[in-house]
């Protein structure tokens, strides 16, 4: 509310003379001018609903956590909201020539964390190159039966594993900064990077890729057109991703519903 209601001592004193009044019924008068003011600006056309009611809505009540905003740029949080990702959503390591099981991997190539190496084409970027650059290192130094012996189906790395997860989340960023350029409205990326389970649900729909995410952010954009809470917001990522055939939905949704995303 940009108006304010202010009088001087003058106009004061003026004010109780002219209309013999004490200076609590001054407070009073500019209380219900105040009021009145709020009311009409809340009832114009596209504004809020006004609600005379002291009592909070469900979701305030109820969700004030998912609700909640967090402080920092996007950058500033990226980092621990994807590698949260990674560790709830996202498997280790897969290669079929260390003779992994091929059950269920479709066309996969060599992947770590959800990372393609050839099918995403993750080495195009520096990032990608240092990732896929590790792991090579480690083939050459081992000998490729060693490597295999360690490197074991869904092996996360060991001693590298967060110098692998940065490097992941990096390469994420990329694909997040590309899609979110080309889906989001402004007010949509001020809503998701505000709040940190909107923003991990377009961390791991950056995995899903960017038809996934055009989907998803065109449902919550509509929702913030039509006014929706940031729980209402998070209630209908989680029933987009109930009705598509990505796998993880029931952890999504436990780990986004959680009363404390514990992202230190």
């Amino acid at each position: 509310m940009s108006k304010r209601f202010i009088i001087t001592e003058d106009e004061k004193t003026n004010i109780k003379k002219l209309y013999n009044i004490s200076e609590q019924g001054i407070i009073d008068v500019a209380l219900n001018a105040a009021d009145e003011y709020i009311k009409q600006q809340f009832s114009k056309p596209g504004g809020p609903t006004f609600n005379n009611s002291s009592t909070p809505s469900t979701s305030q009540t109820n969700d004030s956590n998912l609700n909640s905003t967090s402080t920092g740029s996007v950058d500033s949080k990226w980092d621990k909201i994807t590698k949260k990702v990674i560790d709830e959503f996202e498997g280790g390591y897969w290669n079929p020539k260390c003779g992994h099981t091929t059950k269920g991997m479709g066309k996969s190539t060599e992947t770590l964390f959800g990372l393609d190496r050839y099918n995403g084409n993750i080495e195009s970027t520096p990032e990608g190159k240092e990732f896929f650059r590790i792991i090579d290192n480690e083939k050459t130094k081992l000998g490729m039966q060693q490597f295999c012996n360690t490197w074991k189906w869904n092996y996360r790395g060991g001693n590298l594993e967060d110098t692998l997860k940065t490097l992941a989340s990096k390469i994420m960023k990329r694909q997040y900064d590309s899609n979110s350029k080309n889906y989001f409205s402004p007010e949509l990326r001020k809503r998701v990077e505000a709040n940190d389970r909107l923003l991990m649900h377009f961390s791991y729909a950056s995995w899903n890729g960017p038809g996934y995410f055009k989907n998803f952010a065109k449902s919550l954009d509509d929702g913030v057109k039509s006014g929706k809470s940031d729980s209402e917001l998070i209630d209908l990522a989680i029933s987009n991703r109930k009705g598509s055939v990505l796998y993880n939905q029931d952890k999504v949704a436990s780990v986004m519903k959680s009363s404390n995303l514990n992202l230190a």
